[in-house]
């Protein structure tokens, strides 16, 4: 068996002798025929190879195989049989000579019958015979070499011989064969691709051409559009969606062309591209399919004549229908970059797989690898990258399955990353670091990943001036940990919405100082509170989950809802100081104060650990209108207050008719009637006229410590009341709690120092400060009948 090495040092050499052989080519002379001997119906025989002797110094085919024998035997016959049509014989067709001729048996039988008999037998006027003496089809790295050497013999039907012809071709290292003209066109020449075989049945048709100038015409037929080359990629037999089946044809100037691919498409154009050139093609287009078509090319003349050029071996399939989408595309991401992942479909017609990537999902796409195999890995990514991938199947035919949207792979950044400055775009999963205090810009917008880690140290804090966003996924929350440093803080004119998020570690988790926050579905745990609103603006909990802080949740002003959240195991679950919320549908339990609140605060529907009203944890001014005896959402409402009774409308119709009755009460002397009611009234909403009321009610009691209270409390609320002031200052006295007395008055004679009841107390005060003591009794009288004279009067209004 012949080794590599030798096999190449032979065809090294075959091409060296073969240059010197066929390097130069004679046309042989036309030889001279009577015109009676020519017949005009005739049968073209199967090409032949010429068996050399041991000794002849003819060259021999260097072809191989089978298949590439055949190939040449076959277009050499088709060539010749078109040169002879076109010359105004009357080829049969070849079937029917070959069925005529399997019908004499095999192992030679037809080549053992004399020449006239295989006329009679074909019913034919004469035979035509062609000897193949050599054919090489040589493609290789140092050199290309196809040629063709073969004879022609015509016979009549008296076995006379016709004539014999024979000539080469050959080709090296170019597209258009050596013996025809330059072939010039529009059509580029990718389109004509260069397989082996295409190159082979170029030289053919060159040979037949050159002998088609040798041989006779026919006397008795017409003389057909002369034809020097047909260029056709039919070689490439399978056509897919995009593909062109061309067409080229040099013949005389002047026709009217096109070509059929056999039942499937007819009459496709070959316009003529330039003098004797023409050119055409058809583009395969979803959906089509044909299978082992013949493509013929029709020409005809002005006057009619027509010629039909079969083209041998021309089997085309097309296939126009697409491969499949992939259904699903698995990616994963690790350091050492993108690993993607998909399942094959059954029954695909499949080559391979091209996997292509790109920027954008809807820019350019490059192809980047093709495989057989259902997985790649994509080394050539950066951390914090974005990436799309299209991954599709490419069939046989050349076909690629639809493009059906991008997959968008997000690169984490697996090494932690400091951030610093103005945030602003989107921050990649990955792991990240804050050290000093970053910003999110005034119309900036700033958006986390799912899955992203941040890690708060020393003085780390983010300050939102713009628009935060942070939408965790329940499989892949944002965390936020952090050693007792502050989180998130949303100023005036920020905006921030977070969501499946978790923080850790905080002193203080998000603070609202303005604008807008909301939090969902987020877990919070210690600090000094989870979240606090303490400015106007506007916010929205819902979903959150808070432990072991000192202060749950802290809301100071603004204006929103704490919605399906659970507080639990703080110090004090939720701190209302002030503004408007709506409280509902909560868990508030196993803190030491579950709600406390220093302004009137309404809830309704939450669980706060117990059904009874003394177990409830219940600090300040909370007005429960229903509860939750389970946790939600499976506790059963229990309703305590009826809706109507804490309507804004119907508390201050319940406040005016509480307040009038403890007047009118008062007025009447009826001291217990007028606390009850003016007790109650206090306790809805802050009047300067009930505290004052229940004051001089609380006097006529003698409920001494009751009076210092309210008073108190009354002056606490509105600092700047004369009424209220001397009114404490004459109680002070009473008591005889001089120092107190003096300290409050001096403050109301600030607020009014013209006032005779203020100017007579220190009057008073000052005597009883004197040593003269036998006064004392006088001023006291004179000065209490002038207080006593400031006691509130029935008015009409307060009816």
């Amino acid at each position: 068996m012949i080794n590599k090495g030798s096999s190449i040092i032979f065809l090294l050499l075959a091409v060296l002798f073969l240059g010197g052989c066929l390097g130069k080519r004679t046309t042989q002379a036309v030889q001279y025929t009577e015109e009676e001997a020519i017949p005009y119906k005739i049968a073209v025989l199967p090409a032949e190879y010429i068996k050399h002797a041991e000794n002849s110094t003819e060259h021999r085919s260097v072809l191989v195989l089978d298949d590439d024998r055949l190939f040449v035997a076959d277009i050499s016959r088709a060539a010749i049989t078109n040169q002879l049509a076109g010359k105004g014989f009357m080829p049969l067709q070849k079937d029917v000579v070959d069925n005529a001729l399997a019908g004499l048996g095999r192992d030679g039988g037809w080549q053992l019958k004399s020449d006239a008999e295989l006329c009679k037998i074909l019913n034919a006027d004469g035979i035509v015979k062609t000897d193949i003496y050599s054919a090489d089809m040589i493609k290789a790295l140092a050199f290309d070499l196809f040629q063709l050497d073969a004879e022609v013999v015509m016979y009549n039907s008296a076995g006379t011989m016709v004539g014999k012809w024979r000539d080469s071709a050959s080709k090296r290292r170019i597209s258009v064969p050596t013996g025809i003209i330059g072939l010039a066109g529009t059509i580029v020449e990718e389109v004509f691709a260069d397989p082996i075989r295409r190159q082979m049945r170029m030289v053919v048709y060159d040979w037949a051409w050159n002998m088609a100038q040798v041989l006779p015409d026919c006397p008795k037929g017409t003389k057909l559009p002369e034809v020097i080359a047909v260029d056709t990629n039919v070689d490439n037999r399978l056509f897919g969606v995009g593909q062109k089946i061309a067409v080229r044809v040099d013949a005389e100037p002047g026709l009217k062309c096109s070509f059929d691919i056999g039942e499937f498409k007819k009459n496709i154009a070959l316009p003529q591209t330039s003098q004797g050139v023409y050119e055409g093609f058809y583009v395969v287009h979803e959906g089509d399919k044909s299978v082992d078509d013949t493509l013929m090319v029709r020409m005809r003349k002005a006057n009619g004549v027509e010629r039909i050029w079969p083209e041998s071996g021309s089997m085309i399939t097309i296939d126009g229908e697409l491969p499949p989408e992939l259904e699903t595309v698995k990616c994963q991401t690790g350091r050492t970059g993108v690993r993607l992942l998909w399942e094959v479909p059954a029954g695909t017609d499949l080559d391979e797989f091209v996997v292509e990537k790109g920027n954008d999902p809807v820019g350019d796409f490059e192809i980047i690898y093709r495989t057989r195999t259902p997985e790649f890995m994509d080394q050539d990514v950066l951390q914090g990258s974005t990436v799309f991938y299209r991954v599709r199947i490419k069939d046989k035919a050349g076909n690629l399955s639809p493009i059906h949207g991008a997959i968008k792979v997000i690169v984490p950044q697996f090494d932690e990353r400091d951030l610093f400055g103005q945030l602003y775009g989107t921050l990649i999963k990955g792991n990240y670091r804050i050290s000093f205090p970053v910003s999110v810009p005034e119309g900036a917008e700033f958006i986390v990943q799912p899955g992203t880690k941040i890690r708060f140290t020393d003085k780390g804090r983010v300050d939102v001036f713009g628009e935060l966003k942070v939408l965790g996924e329940i499989s892949a929350p944002v965390r936020f940990q952090a050693n007792s440093t502050e989180g998130i803080i949303v100023l005036p004119g920020g905006k921030a919405v977070l969501s499946q998020c978790e923080f850790n570690g905080f002193s203080k988790g998000v603070t609202a100082a303005g604008g807008y926050v909301e939090l969902r579905s987020s877990s919070f745990s210690g600090g000094d509170y989870a979240a606090a609103v303490i400015a106007d603006g506007n916010f929205a909990f819902k979903g959150l989950r808070v432990k072991g802080a000192r202060q749950g949740l802290l809301l100071s002003a603004g204006n929103g809802t704490v919605m399906r959240s659970s507080v639990d195991n703080c110090t004090q679950g939720i701190v209302f100081e002030g503004g408007r919320a709506i409280i509902r549908d909560n868990n508030i339990f196993a803190n030491k104060v579950n709600l406390l609140a220093s302004q009137q605060l309404v809830i309704s529907d939450n669980y706060l650990g117990s059904v009874s009203r003394d177990l409830l944890k219940l600090e300040g001014d909370v007005l429960v209108k229903s509860i939750l005896d389970a946790p939600y959402p499976h506790g059963r409402r229990i309703i305590l207050v009826d809706d109507k009774d804490i309507t804004p409308e119907e508390l201050e119709r319940k406040f005016v008719d509480l307040k009038t009755r403890g007047v009118n009460s008062f007025h009447s002397q009826h001291y217990g009637d007028a606390y009850q009611n003016l007790n109650k009234a206090v306790k809805m909403k802050d009047d300067r006229d009930v505290y004052l009321y229940l004051a001089y009610t609380l006097l006529a009691l003698n409920d001494d410590i009751a009076v210092a209270e309210i008073l108190n409390e009354g002056v606490s609320k509105f600092p700047y009341d004369v009424r209220l002031h001397q009114l404490y200052v004459r109680h002070l006295l009473n008591k005889g709690d001089l120092k107190q007395a003096r300290l409050v008055l001096e403050k109301a004679l600030l607020l009014s120092p013209a006032d005779n009841n203020l100017i007579y107390m220190k009057d008073y005060l000052d005597h009883l400060a004197a040593p003269a003591e036998h006064a004392s009794d006088d001023m006291d009288d004179t000065h209490m009948d002038k207080v006593k004279e400031d006691k509130p009067k029935e008015n009409k209004d307060d009816q």
